[in-house]
Protein backbone atom coordinates (compact mmCIF):
# COMPACT_ATOMS: atom_id res chain seq x y z
CA UNK A 1 0.00 0.00 0.00
CA UNK A 2 1.34 3.79 -1.05
CA UNK A 3 2.46 5.92 1.85
CA UNK A 4 0.05 9.16 2.93
CA UNK A 5 0.82 11.82 0.85
CA UNK A 6 -0.27 14.03 3.70
CA UNK A 7 -0.16 13.22 7.01
CA UNK A 8 -0.24 15.03 10.40
CA UNK A 9 -0.25 13.94 13.93
CA UNK A 10 -0.55 15.49 17.67
CA UNK A 11 -1.14 19.03 15.45
CA UNK A 12 -1.67 21.76 17.54
CA UNK A 13 -2.49 25.47 16.22
CA UNK A 14 -2.68 28.39 17.76
CA UNK A 15 -3.99 32.07 16.85
CA UNK A 16 -3.54 35.36 18.99
CA UNK A 17 -3.30 32.80 21.40
CA UNK A 18 -6.33 31.62 21.20
CA UNK A 19 -6.17 27.57 20.51
CA UNK A 20 -8.00 26.36 17.13
CA UNK A 21 -6.63 23.31 16.54
CA UNK A 22 -6.04 20.80 19.30
CA UNK A 23 -4.12 17.00 18.55
CA UNK A 24 -5.55 16.21 15.02
CA UNK A 25 -4.08 13.62 13.52
CA UNK A 26 -4.85 13.04 9.70
CA UNK A 27 -3.99 11.31 6.90
CA UNK A 28 -4.24 11.35 3.08
CA UNK A 29 -3.24 8.80 0.08
CA UNK A 30 -2.89 9.36 -3.33
CA UNK A 31 -5.77 9.20 -5.24
CA UNK A 32 -8.30 9.41 -1.99
CA UNK A 33 -10.92 11.83 -1.48
CA UNK A 34 -11.74 12.21 2.11
CA UNK A 35 -14.60 14.47 3.09
CA UNK A 36 -14.21 16.98 6.11
CA UNK A 37 -17.41 18.09 7.82
CA UNK A 38 -18.04 20.08 11.07
CA UNK A 39 -20.46 22.49 12.92
CA UNK A 40 -19.31 26.37 11.81
CA UNK A 41 -16.11 27.37 14.43
CA UNK A 42 -14.90 23.33 14.61
CA UNK A 43 -11.71 24.07 13.03
CA UNK A 44 -12.23 22.72 9.19
CA UNK A 45 -11.28 26.42 6.99
CA UNK A 46 -8.55 26.98 10.15
CA UNK A 47 -7.07 23.60 9.31
CA UNK A 48 -7.12 24.73 5.68
CA UNK A 49 -5.00 27.67 5.96
CA UNK A 50 -2.36 25.96 8.68
CA UNK A 51 -1.66 23.20 6.30
CA UNK A 52 -0.94 26.04 2.96
CA UNK A 53 1.15 28.07 5.82
CA UNK A 54 -0.66 30.90 6.98
CA UNK A 55 2.00 33.20 8.85
CA UNK A 56 -0.65 34.12 11.29
CA UNK A 57 -0.94 30.57 12.99
CA UNK A 58 1.45 29.25 15.70
CA UNK A 59 2.58 25.60 15.16
CA UNK A 60 2.78 23.62 18.55
CA UNK A 61 6.50 22.65 19.11
CA UNK A 62 5.34 18.82 19.24
CA UNK A 63 3.26 19.07 16.48
CA UNK A 64 4.28 16.64 12.97
CA UNK A 65 3.24 17.27 9.74
CA UNK A 66 4.67 15.69 6.29
CA UNK A 67 3.94 15.83 2.63
CA UNK A 68 5.61 14.53 -0.06
CA UNK A 69 7.55 12.58 2.81
CA UNK A 70 8.70 15.58 3.60
CA UNK A 71 8.44 18.01 7.24
CA UNK A 72 5.55 20.43 5.84
CA UNK A 73 5.92 22.90 8.65
CA UNK A 74 9.59 24.06 7.57
CA UNK A 75 8.36 24.64 4.45
CA UNK A 76 6.77 28.19 3.49
CA UNK A 77 3.49 28.91 2.23
CA UNK A 78 4.97 29.37 -1.49
CA UNK A 79 6.70 26.08 -0.85
CA UNK A 80 4.19 24.28 -0.32
CA UNK A 81 1.74 25.39 -3.40
CA UNK A 82 5.05 24.65 -5.68
CA UNK A 83 5.37 21.16 -4.11
CA UNK A 84 1.82 20.35 -4.80
CA UNK A 85 -0.52 21.77 -2.25
CA UNK A 86 -3.66 23.69 -3.72
CA UNK A 87 -6.51 25.09 -2.10
CA UNK A 88 -10.15 26.27 -3.55
CA UNK A 89 -10.71 28.76 -1.17
CA UNK A 90 -14.58 29.30 0.40
CA UNK A 91 -14.07 33.08 -0.54
CA UNK A 92 -11.53 33.79 -3.42
CA UNK A 93 -9.81 37.34 -2.94
CA UNK A 94 -10.59 39.82 -5.50
CA UNK A 95 -7.06 41.24 -7.09
CA UNK A 96 -7.84 44.14 -9.15
CA UNK A 97 -5.26 44.99 -11.84
CA UNK A 98 -4.07 41.23 -12.47
CA UNK A 99 -5.69 39.62 -15.44
CA UNK A 100 -6.68 36.23 -14.72
CA UNK A 101 -4.14 35.07 -17.78
CA UNK A 102 -0.99 36.89 -15.95
CA UNK A 103 -2.14 35.07 -12.40
CA UNK A 104 -2.01 31.75 -13.76
CA UNK A 105 0.98 31.57 -16.37
CA UNK A 106 3.05 32.34 -13.22
CA UNK A 107 1.30 30.17 -11.19
CA UNK A 108 2.22 27.02 -13.70
CA UNK A 109 5.68 28.63 -14.64
CA UNK A 110 6.46 28.34 -10.57
CA UNK A 111 5.18 25.47 -9.94
CA UNK A 112 6.54 23.49 -13.12
CA UNK A 113 10.06 25.18 -13.04
CA UNK A 114 9.85 23.99 -9.62
CA UNK A 115 9.14 20.13 -9.98
CA UNK A 116 11.98 20.56 -13.16
CA UNK A 117 8.42 19.03 -14.93
CA UNK A 118 8.26 19.78 -18.71
CA UNK A 119 5.65 22.07 -19.93
CA UNK A 120 3.00 21.33 -21.57
CA UNK A 121 2.30 24.32 -23.17
CA UNK A 122 5.12 25.54 -25.40
CA UNK A 123 4.16 29.68 -25.82
CA UNK A 124 2.04 32.01 -24.07
CA UNK A 125 -0.27 31.27 -27.56
CA UNK A 126 -1.02 27.42 -26.40
CA UNK A 127 -1.68 28.72 -22.99
CA UNK A 128 -3.86 31.20 -23.72
CA UNK A 129 -5.90 28.03 -25.66
CA UNK A 130 -5.70 25.57 -23.07
CA UNK A 131 -7.11 27.96 -20.33
CA UNK A 132 -10.04 28.93 -22.75
CA UNK A 133 -10.44 25.00 -23.03
CA UNK A 134 -10.63 24.93 -19.32
CA UNK A 135 -12.63 28.10 -18.96
CA UNK A 136 -15.45 25.94 -20.91
CA UNK A 137 -15.11 22.81 -19.56
CA UNK A 138 -16.05 24.20 -15.92
CA UNK A 139 -19.21 26.16 -17.49
CA UNK A 140 -17.36 30.21 -17.95
CA UNK A 141 -17.03 31.93 -21.26
CA UNK A 142 -13.41 31.83 -22.24
CA UNK A 143 -13.71 35.81 -22.89
CA UNK A 144 -13.15 35.35 -18.92
CA UNK A 145 -9.20 34.93 -18.84
CA UNK A 146 -8.97 38.85 -20.21
CA UNK A 147 -10.82 40.27 -17.02
CA UNK A 148 -9.13 40.75 -13.40
CA UNK A 149 -9.09 38.18 -11.05
CA UNK A 150 -12.74 37.42 -9.53
CA UNK A 151 -13.17 41.59 -10.36
CA UNK A 152 -17.11 41.46 -10.65
CA UNK A 153 -17.48 37.58 -10.76
CA UNK A 154 -20.72 36.03 -8.91
CA UNK A 155 -20.03 33.35 -6.23
CA UNK A 156 -20.61 30.70 -8.60
CA UNK A 157 -18.14 31.75 -11.00
CA UNK A 158 -15.23 32.27 -8.39
CA UNK A 159 -15.86 28.71 -7.50
CA UNK A 160 -15.75 27.77 -11.06
CA UNK A 161 -12.46 29.78 -11.61
CA UNK A 162 -10.52 27.35 -8.74
CA UNK A 163 -11.77 24.74 -9.89
CA UNK A 164 -10.28 26.23 -13.39
CA UNK A 165 -6.97 26.71 -11.88
CA UNK A 166 -7.05 22.78 -10.07
CA UNK A 167 -7.02 21.36 -13.86
CA UNK A 168 -3.98 23.44 -14.77
CA UNK A 169 -1.97 23.18 -12.42
CA UNK A 170 -2.61 19.45 -11.90
CA UNK A 171 -1.29 19.80 -7.95
CA UNK A 172 -0.81 16.32 -5.58
CA UNK A 173 -3.22 17.31 -3.27
CA UNK A 174 -6.01 19.05 -3.46
CA UNK A 175 -8.34 21.07 -0.57
CA UNK A 176 -11.73 22.04 -2.19
CA UNK A 177 -13.24 24.71 1.05
CA UNK A 178 -17.20 24.49 0.62
CA UNK A 179 -16.98 24.20 -3.19
CA UNK A 180 -20.52 23.21 -3.74
CA UNK A 181 -21.46 26.53 -1.76
CA UNK A 182 -23.50 28.85 -4.41
CA UNK A 183 -23.67 26.38 -6.88
CA UNK A 184 -26.53 24.81 -8.23
CA UNK A 185 -27.22 20.69 -9.12
CA UNK A 186 -25.63 21.11 -12.24
CA UNK A 187 -22.65 22.76 -11.10
CA UNK A 188 -22.56 19.93 -8.45
CA UNK A 189 -22.54 17.14 -11.36
CA UNK A 190 -19.46 19.44 -12.59
CA UNK A 191 -17.15 19.48 -9.25
CA UNK A 192 -17.96 15.79 -9.12
CA UNK A 193 -16.66 14.84 -13.29
CA UNK A 194 -13.71 17.49 -11.96
CA UNK A 195 -12.29 15.60 -8.62
CA UNK A 196 -12.86 12.11 -10.66
CA UNK A 197 -10.59 13.38 -13.27
CA UNK A 198 -7.67 14.82 -11.11
CA UNK A 199 -8.40 11.65 -8.54
CA UNK A 200 -7.39 9.51 -11.89
CA UNK A 201 -4.34 11.30 -11.85
CA UNK A 202 -3.11 10.61 -8.22
CA UNK A 203 -4.41 14.06 -6.75
CA UNK A 204 -5.31 13.44 -3.19
CA UNK A 205 -8.69 15.63 -2.23
CA UNK A 206 -9.90 17.11 1.18
CA UNK A 207 -13.06 17.83 0.36
CA UNK A 208 -14.58 20.17 2.99
CA UNK A 209 -18.49 20.71 3.02
CA UNK A 210 -21.25 21.29 5.39
CA UNK A 211 -23.87 19.13 3.53
CA UNK A 212 -24.41 15.69 1.88
CA UNK A 213 -25.55 16.93 -1.22
CA UNK A 214 -22.22 17.18 -3.06
CA UNK A 215 -21.29 13.60 -1.39
CA UNK A 216 -23.90 11.81 -3.57
CA UNK A 217 -22.33 12.87 -6.94
CA UNK A 218 -18.68 12.37 -5.36
CA UNK A 219 -17.35 9.23 -4.55
CA UNK A 220 -15.66 9.86 -0.78
CA UNK A 221 -13.52 7.39 0.80
CA UNK A 222 -14.15 8.65 3.83
CA UNK A 223 -15.76 11.32 5.75
CA UNK A 224 -13.86 12.84 9.24
CA UNK A 225 -16.16 15.10 11.55
CA UNK A 226 -14.09 17.46 13.21
CA UNK A 227 -15.08 18.97 16.29
CA UNK A 228 -13.39 21.65 18.41
CA UNK A 229 -10.31 21.36 16.59
CA UNK A 230 -9.98 18.16 16.19
CA UNK A 231 -11.34 14.81 14.49
CA UNK A 232 -14.12 13.57 16.44
CA UNK A 233 -15.65 10.58 14.26
CA UNK A 234 -14.35 8.76 11.26
CA UNK A 235 -16.68 6.29 8.82
CA UNK A 236 -17.95 6.36 5.21
CA UNK A 237 -20.49 8.27 3.68
CA UNK A 238 -23.10 7.24 5.85
CA UNK A 239 -21.99 10.01 8.34
CA UNK A 240 -23.46 12.49 6.11
CA UNK A 241 -26.80 11.26 6.40
CA UNK A 242 -26.98 11.15 9.70
CA UNK A 243 -25.89 14.59 10.13
CA UNK A 244 -28.39 15.45 7.78
CA UNK A 245 -31.17 13.11 10.03
CA UNK A 246 -29.79 14.21 13.51
CA UNK A 247 -27.69 17.65 13.16
CA UNK A 248 -23.94 17.87 15.04
CA UNK A 249 -25.08 18.01 18.07
CA UNK A 250 -26.84 14.82 18.28
CA UNK A 251 -23.94 13.10 16.66
CA UNK A 252 -22.04 10.51 18.29
CA UNK A 253 -18.35 10.25 18.37
CA UNK A 254 -16.89 7.33 16.56
CA UNK A 255 -13.33 7.33 17.48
Amino acid sequence: MNNPILITQKLRVSVAEKSIINGLDFEIYPGEVVALMGPNGSGKSSFALCLMGDSRYEIDANSKAEFLGKNMLAMDASERAKNGLFVAWQNPVTIPGVSLFNMCRASYDAIFTFQKKNKEYKSLVELKKKLETLSELVGLSKSIISRNVNEGFSGGEKKRLELMQLLLLKPKVAILDEIDSGLDVDGLKMVAKIIKQVQREGAAIILITHYKKLLEYVEVNTVCVMKEGKIDRVGGVEISEEIEEKGYGKLSAGI
